[in-house]
């Protein structure tokens, strides 16, 4: 049986006694299943007692119902391209709102039913007599002929772009976005500004429908002269920091769509900045709006980076750059190979400040490596790397056999890198140190 899916006794329950006592079934969404189908039941069901509406809806859903109208005779070359619903079918309980399942020279595929005009007990088809703008929420009312004997349940369609002008083939697939038994709807939970629509109706009871109206004349709502730009994107975060096979680092950037948006997103910027000394690089990439996440490779070591993602909307010629997402990642210090071995005692033995302005000198000390300290055999290579220096400032790389090295006239203003390795026996031995004047 083909259907909506089983639900427990209790939330029929709940669905039936509060949707058809209230008689408003306003969604913001398409709505689950069969439309038509669910339409109907609530129809037939709505002048039973209370207590009778659960079993009397849940049996409408579970017996065989056979769609009202005949089945066309027409090959299917000859229908209009932008018919839907040409699936395989078993039953018309499996075609989706008023298309039926009918056998036809290319299989049994549903369509659309013919004859409905001559069908005892169905409503006419409703007529949309006004779409009104009413700034953040539009209302389209209509009127109905011939109701009959019967209970009639609306359903309610629309469809839209954006755009300065009306293109019917840039339109989006109909969407149900309200089922009420009213001729009027209040539609509060639909982006409006900027875009064309079109609504259209269908009129349901009990035996059916003859399905749904001509689409109304396209109505556009102008988003006035000041058109708010999307907001920032949302969630913006780094994850899956990794190392790769030739010493870089990698991540993913990842974020949400804009919360406030009056117009749909048309492209993302991702910025990278990278501070190297007294040098700050960019880089900017333009991506989709459906892409999420951007994955940043060759990031190096022991550095920090801001990264900032972007939204952009369109509407015409105009370009509207929303406000930046932002975030800061630091790499982590250079890997160790399988032959490095940490180098230990790393550190700050002497600080002096004596002037009180902007300069320092530093005394860095580390363990020896290897037996011969007395000696001093070992050499090891000292690297001071200027980081978030407003100077120009150069790195500079020295040789020594001591154990320690002595820097002086370091600005107040700078961070130094500090990184020193040494080869013993075999193997590599490596460690690093972040100075200030604040250190």
């Amino acid at each position: 049986m083909h259907g909506l899916p089983l639900r427990s006794l209790s939330v029929v329950l709940f669905f039936i006694s509060t949707a058809i006592a209230t008689a408003d079934y306003s969604i913001a969404s398409a709505l689950p299943g069969d439309s038509v189908r669910e339409a109907r039941c609530i129809a037939k069901c709505y002048h039973q007692p209370a207590p009778e509406q659960p079993k009397c809806y849940s049996g409408c859903w579970n017996e065989p119902w056979i769609k009202p109208g005949g089945c066309p005779v027409a090959d299917l070359d000859d229908v209009s391209l932008d018919r839907p619903c040409l699936e395989q079918c078993d039953a018309d309980d499996f075609c989706q709102g008023v298309y039926k399942c009918c056998r036809h020279s290319c299989g049994i595929t549903c369509q659309p039913p013919v004859g409905l005009s001559d069908y005892p007990g169905l409503p006419d088809e409703p007529t949309i007599v006004a779409v009104s703008d009413y700034g953040k929420t539009l209302q389209v009312e209509w009127t109905l002929m011939n109701r009959g004997n019967h209970h009639v349940t609306y359903l309610l369609q629309e469809r839209h772009h954006v755009g300065v002008k009306y293109v019917p083939e840039r339109m989006t697939p109909w969407v149900t976005v309200a089922r009420t038994d009213k001729t009027r709807e209040v539609l509060k939970k639909i982006p409006t500004a900027g875009r064309w629509f079109q609504f259209r109706l269908a009129a349901v009871n009990e035996n059916g429908t003859r399905g749904y109206s001509k689409p109304c004349r396209p109505f556009f709502v102008n988003p006035g002269p000041n058109i708010d730009p999307p907001g920032p994107p949302e969630n913006l975060k780094v994850t899956s920091l990794k190392w790769t096979d030739k010493g870089y680092q990698q991540c993913v950037l990842s974020w949400t769509p804009p919360v406030k948006a009056m117009l749909p997103v048309r492209k993302y910027k991702v910025f990278i900045s990278e501070q190297d000394g007294s040098h700050l690089y960019h880089k900017r990439h333009v991506l989709p709006a459906d892409t999420l996440r951007f994955p940043i490779r060759k990031l190096n070591a022991n550095s920090e980076y801001f990264l900032q993602v972007q939204a952009i909307s369109e509407f015409g010629r105009k370009r509207l750059a929303g406000q930046k997402a932002s975030v800061t990642l630091k790499t982590e210090g250079k890997k160790l190979s399988k032959n490095t071995k940490k180098l230990n005692g790393l550190k700050i033995v002497k600080f002096i400040n004596s002037t009180g302005g902007d300069t320092f000198n530093v005394r860095i000390s580390w363990r020896p490596v290897g037996v011969n300290m007395i000696s001093n055999q070992t050499v090891y290579t000292f690297s001071c790397i200027p980081d978030n220096c407003p100077l120009d400032s150069k790195a500079f790389n020295t040789k020594t056999r001591l154990a320690y090295f002595d820097m002086f006239s370091l600005n107040g203003l700078c961070k130094y890198l500090i990184v020193v390795t040494t080869g013993y026996n075999g193997s590599k031995y490596m460690a690093s140190l972040k100075i200030g004047i604040l250190t």
